[in-house]
């Protein structure tokens, strides 16, 4: 019976110092992980000022490897969120030499055109987008956007935007497009529109 509770009372203190040693780890943890929340907090406060510096940082990798394709995609992104829509274009050709056929960089392309207000070569780049994928939804999606409301044509937009929805009904996306089919249709009156 001593050897009995002996072991016992062995085996408790082993649990114990088991269970404090795995308290101490998540309380480390926990700690650490409130400190990187906190260090995130402080970035998200201030997005522009590390875009800036990615930027920065971007701009010295090309020095050295100008056909790095990732930091060229990142890059363009980089320059079309803080608004050098020149810098961003110009940036997304250096990529497309170097990947012609990227259906994902030639519409970021487009969007850039678009906020230029070049509707023209906007409109060329979502065709040439989905040319080289026809699953490319997103330049459908944005390609409606352009037809229906910079270049005022709604049979246009309203084919494109039912060619979208029979590739992706389930995309977030559809979610936005099925009433503004709905809408153009109601406005046009027919279903199967020609475009201009």
């Amino acid at each position: 019976m001593k050897k009995t509770s002996s072991l016992l009372g062995m085996s408790l203190v082993f649990i114990a110092g088991v269970l404090t040693g795995i308290g101490i780890s998540a309380w480390k943890l926990d700690l650490g992980a409130t400190g990187v929340h906190q260090a995130q907090k402080g970035q998200e406060n201030n997005p522009k000022e590390e875009i800036k510096g990615r930027i920065s940082e971007m701009e010295h990798i090309m020095k050295s490897d100008p056909n790095n394709l990732q930091v060229l995609i990142q890059l363009g992104g980089d320059y079309f969120d803080t608004g050098q829509y020149d810098k961003s274009i110009q940036t997304y050709d250096k990529a497309l030499k170097i990947d012609p056929k990227n259906a994902e960089i030639t519409t970021d392309m487009a969007v850039a055109y678009r906020r230029l207000g070049k509707t023209d070569e906007s409109v060329k780049l979502f065709r040439k987008a989905i040319e080289m994928d026809p699953n490319q939804t997103l330049a459908m999606f944005n390609l409606g956007i352009v037809l229906r409301d910079d270049k005022k044509d709604l049979p246009g937009a309203l084919k494109v935007w039912k060619t979208f929805l029979d590739k992706a009904p389930d995309s977030p996306h559809a979610v936005m497009i099925r009433p503004w089919v709905k809408q153009l249709e109601e406005k046009l009156g027919a279903k199967e529109p020609q475009s201009k």
